[in-house]
């Protein structure tokens, strides 16, 4: 008897040995959030998590949403600022630039005297160019989604539900861009922090105050990563 108590307890230790390593993909993307708002909560998020990689994409309300909108130059404080915290805190950093929206749906929402004498794709492209050179000095991996999605016809009915937030397709391209920046192995137990605003959310196809759904950017990265 206590030959088949060991036998099974040996069978038991084996089989959990040979599970594979969990990697974890915390969605941690809230709605109309500009980088002083993420760069507010990042501290706590990263004592919660403790992730091994954060992926941030931020920036896009700072440039697009008229009731968000920052300076050029609080976006890049706010940007190296939540750099430095990931990285102070054992972390590899993923940048993902923004992508131009469709200005014809995005106008619809919004009225162009509501951005003052910076015009809405002005404010994205100092954006874009502030985090490419963080990334750059700081040795962080880019994610270039905006020349990823115009190549795949841009943010368009198939690909975005109102010319800014994604559809399951385009939230996959952006889990599979985001992935091509990721070690080809990570190790046993990785954290993957996704920290942003509503397109980290899922936005479009995530309802408000809802459990994340399979077709967010970050349940899709997960499941790449299996």
């Amino acid at each position: 008897m206590r030959s088949l108590g060991l036998l099974l307890l040996s069978s038991c230790l084996l089989c959990c040995a040979s599970l594979p390593a969990q990697v974890r993909v915390i969605n941690d993307g809230f709605p109309g959030e500009n980088t002083a708002e993420l760069d507010a909560r990042i501290d706590n998020a990263l004592h919660e998590f403790h992730p091994q990689i954060v992926i941030l994409f931020a920036g896009t309300n700072d440039a697009l949403n008229d009731k968000k909108l920052l300076p050029l130059e609080s976006t890049k404080q706010h940007l190296e600022s939540m750099v430095k915290s990931s990285t102070a805190a054992g972390a590899q950093v993923v940048l993902v630039e923004i992508h131009t929206p469709d200005m014809v749906r995005l106008m619809s929402r919004h009225k162009l005297e509501d951005y003052g004498n910076i015009a809405p794709l002005q404010r994205l492209a100092a954006v874009n160019d502030t985090i490419a050179q963080i990334a750059q000095r700081d040795h962080a991996s880019l994610v270039h989604f905006g020349d990823i999605l115009k190549q795949a016809g841009g943010p368009n009915d198939q690909l975005s539900t109102d010319g800014v937030h994604l559809t399951p397709k385009g939230y996959a391209l952006l889990a599979q861009a985001i992935r091509q920046q990721l070690p080809a192995t990570l190790p046993p137990n990785t954290t993957i922090l996704c920290l942003g605003d509503s397109l980290t959310y899922g936005t479009g196809v995530r309802p408000p105050s809802a459990p994340d759904t399979p077709t967010t950017y970050p349940s899709q990265l997960s499941s790449l990563l299996k």
